[in-house]
């Protein structure tokens, strides 16, 4: 007997609690919460910087969504990831990506930022 989750009815189940979240308002509430500054960044290659700071609001867009627990099933997590854009002159621009992990509570418990810091919407103090 083959088991799949193709057709089980946790999709279905997931699908309706995600259905009451407002993945755009937690991104906005954090963003505003960190008064749209980021501190102790590390870049790509191991560099160093005491804060990164956007020169315009970034918008954040959800881009994808997953579900997490750990083996014992003891906790459960949601993360959400977004590209971060800024709209200038009628035109749309990547400044990178968001992801956020919230426990069951909707708390964010873990970030994880990858910004591009050649973009002239981003001002990076070096440490």
């Amino acid at each position: 007997m083959t088991i799949t989750l193709k057709a089980h009815s946790v999709w279905q189940n997931v699908s309706q609690a995600l259905e009451h979240i407002d993945p755009y308002e937690i991104a906005r509430s954090h963003l505003i919460a960190c008064d749209f500054e980021i501190q102790g960044y590390w870049d790509e290659d191991d560099r160093p910087y005491e804060s990164i700071r956007f020169t315009t609001a970034p918008q954040p867009e959800l881009i994808s969504r997953s579900l997490g627990m750990n083996s014992s099933a003891a906790s459960r997590w949601l993360q959400l990831k977004y590209e971060l854009t800024i709209t200038d002159s009628g035109s749309k621009e990547s400044i990178g990506q968001l992801l956020l992990v919230l426990n069951e509570d909707l708390e964010v418990v873990d970030e994880n930022w990858v910004i591009d810091l050649r973009s002239p919407y981003v001002v990076a103090v070096a440490e």
